[in-house]
This record gives structure tokens, sequence and C-alpha cells, in this order.
């Protein structure tokens, strides 16, 4: 059973890169969200806000282990229309296991300008509980590299939630001394 996966929906890129960051710093495994039909292009771009206008639940393919199976989830998504991208929200709606996940569960929502607090709130919802750590980044400061700091910090909030609740993910030098 792996422990911790990381799951993103990634339509340009940019979200897919923010992934392999965190995957690259934690060693965590990462699990797709994938689109079922193309959204390239004009058509594509209209698709996108009209499923997010309208709420609509979308196809998806998943490529990862089913999320009740492992300890941490960090789900990461683009914000459409000032909402969580549709394939992400179709996917949590779908997989995540009822009663709420037990899975401690962490987010990182990637935006344009603005909504990255609203698909924040959205993921809450659809797993049941408020993603901690939390991140909201835009687009730009994923590009220009001035994001990495801040998923730095996001990663070692993440180890340290991680060595709090399971004491053999716990570094030696922050496990208590036997006296």
């Amino acid at each position: 059973m792996p422990q911790a996966v990381i799951v993103y929906y990634s339509r340009t890129g940019t979200t897919r890169q923010v992934a392999q960051a965190v995957a690259e710093r934690t060693g965590w495994p990462l699990a797709e969200v994938a689109d079922v039909k193309s959204r390239a292009g004009f058509l594509g771009d209209l698709r996108c806000v009209m499923d997010n206008l309208l709420q609509r639940s979308v196809a998806f393919r998943y490529n990862g282990p089913p999320l009740d199976q492992c300890d941490d989830v960090v789900v990461l998504a683009p914000v459409w229309v000032v909402r969580l991208a549709a394939p992400m929200r179709s996917f949590l709606a779908a997989s995540v296991p009822k009663p709420p996940l037990a899975s401690r569960v962490a987010a990182i929502c990637l935006m344009g300008g603005r909504g990255g607090f609203q698909a924040e709130a959205e993921i809450a919802r659809l797993v049941g509980k408020k993603p901690s750590p939390a991140l909201v980044l835009t687009e730009r400061d994923v590009l220009s590299g001035a994001a990495n700091a801040e998923i730095d910090t996001f990663v070692q909030s993440l180890r340290s939630l991680q060595a709090e609740h399971d004491p053999a993910a716990r570094p030696a030098w922050l496990s208590p001394k036997e006296t």
C-alpha cells in the first residue's frame, strides 16, 4: 500500500511541472487525472469554461492507487473560471470514499490570477476536510521560478505533518530521546 501519493490534473503542463517538483522533493509517486476527450485549441478552451460554469461532471482517466489506500494525498489542480478544474472536481467526487477521506490531504491550486482559495474550499468540500497544508500559486510565479521557495516550504510542512503522525517516518533528530 502506498503511504503517499501526489494526484494531479494538468491541461497545459504547468500543474504537472509543480507536481513533478513536489515528487522530486518528497520521493512520493505521481498519479495523473487526465481528460478522456482532448481540450486542445479554442473548442477545448470553450469546453473548460462551460464545464465549470455549468458545474458539469466530465469523463476522466485516472492512473494511480485508490485514495483510500493512501495515508497522505496531495491534490494539485488548476483553477478554471474561479473554480477547481472540472476533471479534478469530477475525479474527487467519484473517487473519494464516503465517509470523508481518512487520509491526510494537502492541496496546491494553480491560478491565472484569482480563484485559488475558492478551488481550495471546493477540494475541502469534496474530500470532507480542509487540506493542510494548502498552497495557492499563480501560473506566472511557477513559470518564472518565483514559486520554488513556496513549494519548498509546502514540502517542509508535508514532511513535518507526516513525522508528527508517523513516528517511523520521523527523522532521528525529531524523535524523543530515550533516557
